[in-house]
């Protein structure tokens, strides 16, 4: 039989308290709080910030990390950018976006729409106006000096239909670089305009046609741009379709599925087109959900053709 002495009472109670200490953190650690994080796209962190602090989520987060645009990230919290995926391809297509707002588990907040600007005095741009290299009534206006407004205007002419590009790069350089500036279809001089000269002649004299981002737009300060109308590119070639050209905000849980469970009412919140309309308007776009406020007439009337749109399209 073992006898207690009180040296080994002692040892035995440190090394109870021990046992009771490690306990104890591995228990607090099992129960430890999720961290989520904003990932937010760099160039997006300021306009994000403001955002969080009109609308106020319904879940604290614990801060806006800015994300590099490589890998999606791993952990728990939500990715906020234009362009959540990589690929090595010039477009991307999205069918029924505006119906079905989500795409491979992403959701769309908001769009910044190209559409074609005019004066209302003025009448719409037709196919026939787009396509004759002969020019014609009324100035074409394209900043031939910024890449994304090249890119814009070739992507209509290659497109096949509605919602369908040729494969490859080759096409894409051809058009830019040999065929977009043929003859005399676009303004005198048109190759190298900026954006400010194209909006002076779009606000002048002559009727005038600019296909441009909304937020071009929403941005310019002169006052008279009321008078301005928005109206969809003309289809080139005959079809009961059309598509959208447009730039999207996108929200991508991360995580594991269990993890974005507990964000859930985020999720919830960021589908709301109240939340929309601050995203929105914080960054001179539009709400992509049927229900949001458009900021503006132009903006209304994007913001219809975006929810009638069968295919929707962004370039990279």
């Amino acid at each position: 039989m073992k006898i207690l002495t009180k040296k080994n009472i002692i040892i035995g109670g440190a090394a109870v308290c021990v046992l009771l200490i490690i306990a104890g953190i591995a228990f607090c650690g099992g129960e430890k709080k999720q961290v989520n994080i904003w990932y937010v796209e760099e160039g997006l962190e300021d306009a994000w910030a403001r955002i969080l602090r009109e609308a106020g989520p319904p879940e604290r987060f614990a801060e806006i990390r800015v994300w590099d645009g490589e890998e999606i990230p791993s952990g728990p919290g939500i990715l906020i950018a234009t362009k959540p995926w990589k690929t090595a391809e010039r477009v991307a297509v999205y069918p029924r976006l505006s119906w079905d707002l989500e795409y491979q588990g992403a959701i769309v907040l908001a769009l910044d729409p190209w559409m074609v600007f005019r004066k209302h005095i003025y009448p719409v741009l037709t196919s026939g106006r787009v396509l004759s290299e002969a020019g014609g009534s009324g100035l074409l206006l394209l900043p031939g000096r910024d890449p994304e407004a090249v890119l814009a205007w070739t992507s209509r002419f290659i497109q096949e239909e509605p919602g369908k590009f040729p494969p490859g790069d080759e096409i894409w350089r051809e058009w830019e670089y040999f065929h977009l500036f043929n003859g005399e279809r676009f303004a005198f001089g048109s190759r190298g305009y900026d954006w400010q000269t194209v909006l002076f002649r779009l606000m002048g004299n002559e009727p005038a046609w600019l296909y441009a981002p909304l937020s071009a737009i929403r941005r310019y300060r002169d006052p008279q741009k009321a008078i301005l109308e928005a109206t969809a590119f003309p289809e080139l070639k005959p079809s009961n379709q059309y598509s959208l050209l447009a730039k999207l905000l996108w929200a991508l849980p991360t995580g594991s599925e269990k993890a974005q469970e507990q964000f859930a009412d985020t999720i919830a919140w960021l589908k709301n087109p109240d939340t929309q309309t601050i995203i929105a308007d914080t960054i001179e776009w539009i709400p992509a959900d049927p229900y949001g406020r458009p900021y503006d007439p132009v903006s209304l009337t994007s913001h219809r053709i975006w929810l009638t749109a069968p295919w929707v399209y962004t370039l990279f």
